[in-house]
């Protein structure tokens, strides 16, 4: 499969937990959008999982892929309705409840692809972009973001 495509199979998919994590090698990192520094990306799955509770519906919309070499720079929209607390494992973030607010936002991933897994994924949040434009969209303003 080529780096696209695998790119592509694994954005599309970053609404099921357990089938991001069968994409990632065991030493996969993630980093940008709203994490300070890189971390293991079995650790920032929180992240998604907490994203996937918040928004049952939640989808990535694919807008455009390049690829170079073992890279690929995915642009997408990821939207949802606040149907579920969001519980965002970022420190003196509370639990925030649903809102029935639905959210459109857009992201770029630099995904890096090592045989047929993701060993490195980054997220470039554009400025009216990422997890700060969803909290938003559902009213939700914190400070620094």
């Amino acid at each position: 499969m080529s780096v696209e495509q695998i790119a592509r199979d694994f954005i599309t998919k970053m609404n099921d937990v357990s089938a991001v994590e069968s994409y990632l090698t065991l030493d996969a990192v993630a980093a940008g959008g709203v994490l300070p520094q890189p971390i293991p990306a079995k650790e920032a799955i929180s992240i998604l999982s907490a994203l996937n509770t918040a928004f049952p519906d939640l989808k990535f919309d694919i807008q455009n892929v390049t690829a170079k070499g073992n890279q690929a720079t995915v642009q997408a929209i990821w939207s949802g309705t606040n149907n579920g607390p969001l519980n965002l494992p970022m420190p003196g973030l509370p639990s925030i409840p649903p809102t029935g607010k639905q959210v459109s936002v857009k992201d770029t991933y630099i995904v890096t692809v090592q045989g047929d897994k993701i060993s490195r994924l980054e997220v470039d949040s554009p400025p009216d972009g990422g997890i700060p434009a969803a909290l938003g969209q559902i009213g939700v303003q914190v400070p620094g973001m």
